[in-house]
């Protein structure tokens, strides 16, 4: 691997809970999630991202708890709201968006919650910072929770990034837009649009069934998170990386 490869890990809905004793659709999640944690530690990775829905009591203690055990990591990270967050909430201990750059990549990371929606939706603002990020020639990953693009699963689609084409508008001309990540749908998918690889990535939570017409979970899918290597050459590569899921 080359010295100045920049190293990310996507971790993603984990419906977290304050009391933590409790479960989520039978899961206890805040054990799936120190897991995850422990393998994201020992891959010692230059950021740590988390793609929403991460506290599915939307409670000041469930983040508290959270953002705790990911300062004791001792990783650098950031995190996004998903439709189940209160990024009010999360904005409170760190912003719930983020703009940074390597030596040779942008990394932009958008909120789109939509107050009272299941739907994402990326405001003026957001929108705004898109495109300011897209004024530099680097390549540039994009990540938020919501997907822009149709995952196969008509119930799923029907939630996701309510103006994606708008998003795209933008996009669409942008060779340096090369990797969009995001979560939302718990399941492993990727497609390219224009000049982007679509990259979802599994829940550390629950699974859902792919390619499905409605809600389905899929109790033998397993939890992972993602390893992505952001090479100075403006290349990339990625692949999942499977944990045991209490």
């Amino acid at each position: 691997m080359t010295t100045n490869t920049f190293r990310l890990v996507q971790l993603t809905d984990l419906h977290l809970l304050a009391d933590p004793q409790a479960l989520y659709r039978g899961k206890a999640t805040r054990s799936s999630f120190l897991e995850a944690l422990k393998l994201a530690c020992r891959l010692n990775p230059n950021l740590l991202l988390l793609t929403g829905d991460l506290a599915e009591d939307k409670q000041p203690a469930t983040y508290q708890w959270l953002y705790q055990q990911l300062e004791a990591s001792g990783l650098a990270w950031q995190w996004l709201p998903g439709n189940h967050d209160q990024p009010e909430l999360m904005n409170e201990l760190k912003p719930s968006d983020f703009y940074q750059q390597t030596a040779t990549w942008q990394i932009l990371g958008l909120n789109s919650h939509w107050p009272s929606h299941t739907q994402g939706q990326l405001d003026s603002r957001q929108l705004t910072k898109l495109k300011e990020a897209l004024t530099n020639s680097k390549p540039l990953l994009i990540a938020l929770h919501h997907p822009p693009v149709k995952v196969n699963s008509e119930w799923k689609d029907a939630l996701a990034l309510e103006n994606a084409a708008a998003f795209w508008e933008l996009l669409k001309d942008k060779p340096q837009a090369k990797l969009v990540v995001f979560g939302h749908v718990h399941q492993a998918f990727s497609c390219y649009k224009y000049h982007s690889l679509n990259l979802a990535t599994p829940a550390t939570s629950i699974q859902f069934t792919a390619n499905t017409d409605s809600f389905s979970l899929s109790p033998r899918a397993k939890a992972a998170l993602r390893l992505i290597h952001l090479k100075p050459t403006g290349y990339f590569s990625t692949r999942l990386i499977y944990f045991p899921n209490p």
